[in-house]
């Protein structure tokens, strides 16, 4: 779809982290994972029509207020699954943010997801202030506990009062989440949780209690740990030692590698298009004359050639094997 295409094209061009909000003055946009698969669709086909339509779905319904909502494009009772043409999606937003807010963290975020994942068969990304996912096949409302992501603080604690504020403050979270987004202090240690709005409350507060076991064995006595499942997060900091304050992610190098991608893209985009520009309003014109003698008459095909390849170049770092897809979750323990 034009407009689809014209939304990725202006969201690369904006910074990667959006302005502060509520939880820490975190910043909506800040990437924390992504999951791509390593299969991927033919251009012009069934699939990427109603995967483009599913996308555009996601970025205009956001409008309406809600902070989940889920989407099916070209399914039908009985369809096999192997034809693959229908595309299944969802998005989330933080409970704390504003009808705005949410708007724009989910339009960006399906903007970025094609940069991130390019012609993958399924995929999501997954920033401060929402999550974007979609698949070949319909994952919605089913119950996953899988780990996503987890990351742990470099910093760590014994102190009997930490320790007890943290228990408390996870307790509450797995006590009180499963009826929506909680975010809660206990002590100097303040934690947030939230589970996706298509699993029922046996199913999220299941899936809370896996995140806080996950937690416990994972971040032992961190000062600040994430934890996200398939279908739910559980977070917790100490005062003072807020990823989402610091923007903490110095360890995390496939973060690191999407702000890159996401820079290069947008700078290529912008030397294709300002050479362009300039060949064809300056076509007998002595700068025009000037620019074909230094070799600027059109972008090469090999320039070309290179932002299309860009946005797969995390799937090459491993051959065809891409390792940040589901089922393949990330640990980063600073």
């Amino acid at each position: 779809m034009p407009q689809l295409r014209a939304l990725v094209a202006i969201t690369l061009l904006l910074p990667l982290h959006a302005a502060p909000t509520a939880v820490a003055q975190a910043a909506t946009g800040a990437f924390i994972y992504a999951g791509c698969s390593p299969s991927k669709y033919e251009r012009d086909t069934a699939f990427q029509s109603n995967l483009d339509s599913l996308l555009a779905s996601i970025a205009s319904t956001a409008s309406s207020g809600a902070t989940y909502n889920s989407f099916t494009a070209g399914g039908g009772v009985g369809q096999a699954e192997a034809a693959r043409t229908a595309a299944y999606g969802l998005y989330q937003c933080r409970g704390d943010l504003s009808r705005g807010e949410c708007v724009s963290c989910v339009r960006e975020t399906v903007a970025r997801l094609g940069a991130v994942c390019a012609n993958s068969y399924a995929a999501s990304l997954q920033v401060d202030g929402c999550y974007v996912r979609y698949d070949a096949s319909d994952f919605v409302g089913r119950a996953d506990n899988t780990v996503a992501y987890r990351k742990c603080s470099s910093g760590s604690s014994e102190d009997a009062g930490f320790l007890k504020s943290r228990a408390a403050g996870r307790g509450h979270l797995r006590a009180r989440a499963a009826t929506g987004y909680k975010l809660t202090g206990s002590g100097t240690v303040q934690g947030v949780a939230q589970c996706l709005g298509d699993i029922a409350a046996p199913d999220c507060t299941a899936c809370l209690a896996q995140a806080v076991v996950q937690l416990k064995g994972t971040c032992g006595s961190a000062l600040a740990a994430d934890v996200y499942l398939e279908q739910c997060y559980v977070k917790y900091w100490q005062n003072g030692h807020d990823f989402r304050s610091s923007q903490d992610y110095s360890g995390d190098e496939f973060g690191r590698t999407v702000a890159i991608i996401i820079g290069i893209l947008a700078g290529l985009a912008l030397l294709v298009a300002f050479i362009s520009f300039l060949a064809k309003a300056c076509k007998s014109s002595k700068l025009c004359r000037g620019m074909q003698l230094l070799g600027f008459s059109q972008p090469s095909q090999e320039m070309r050639k290179t932002i299309n390849q860009c946005s797969n170049a995390m799937q090459a770092r491993n051959g065809s094997f891409c390792p940040y897809g589901p089922g393949y979750p990330q640990v980063a323990a600073h």
